[in-house]
């Protein structure tokens, strides 16, 4: 009989590949048809950021955007991807480049789990200049599917597809608790009128995302 463990870690691994995989399939198809991906794109939300403050497109009117969508009990992919992102920062900063006109989110793919208390802790050991993004799930299904982001929660190895469904529960019980969630983990560049520039799947370098942020 497998482990609960062991089950887990090929979990885990499963994600992983799945997030790679899938940001890899989007870059490609960005570099192949820029206009259709950047056409599909409706850069328009509702949300609570990570200190509780109601905010939507038009609170960061003006400023160019890096979005990635991830969860905060993501044991790598999502650490891995905020630290990338904390990282290009500093190395912006580093190279007296300025980030005074971008901002970036972390918007959550686990609204069940993911309160703005949640956010703000996970986010404190990265820079203070990622910005967390939770709400409903009503509030935030709209942007998953703006954004072609797939999340899919496997909670005691029965999967419930978000996505499909056409009401969700923000509130799960203790038992619910400790479940992964599958997404694809990319990685969205924009500019400051909102025109998506570029898509970088999980695994780029910091020196590719400063390069395609220098180029805003």
């Amino acid at each position: 009989m497998i482990s609960k463990r062991k089950v887990n870690q090929l979990l885990f691994l499963s994600i992983i590949i799945l997030a790679v995989v899938a940001g890899w399939a989007v870059s490609e198809l960005f570099k192949d048809n820029t206009s259709e991906v950047s056409n599909n794109i409706d850069l328009k939300f509702t949300a609570v950021d990570h200190f509780g403050v109601d905010v939507s497109e038009r609170t960061y009117s003006g400023y160019s955007k890096v979005f990635f969508f991830g969860f905060t009990h993501c044991p790598d992919i999502c650490p891995i991807s905020a630290n990338l992102m904390s990282n290009a920062i500093d190395q912006l900063n580093r190279e007296n480049h300025s980030i005074e006109n971008i901002k970036f989110f972390f918007v959550t793919v686990d609204p069940a789990r993911d309160n703005p208390d949640r956010l703000k802790e996970f986010l404190s050991n990265f820079s203070n200049n990622l910005i967390g993004l939770t709400g409903t799930h009503e509030n935030l299904m709209p942007i998953w599917k703006d954004f072609f982001v797939h999340v899919e929660p496997a909670t005691n190895s029965e999967h419930q597809n978000y996505l499909g469904a056409s009401e969700q529960s923000d509130e799960i019980s203790d038992k619910e608790k400790n479940y992964m969630v599958q997404h694809t983990a990319f990685y969205y560049i924009f500019d400051d009128d909102d025109v998506l520039r570029s898509i970088l799947p999980f695994g780029s370098s910091i020196e590719q995302m400063v390069e395609d942020l220098k180029n805003l």
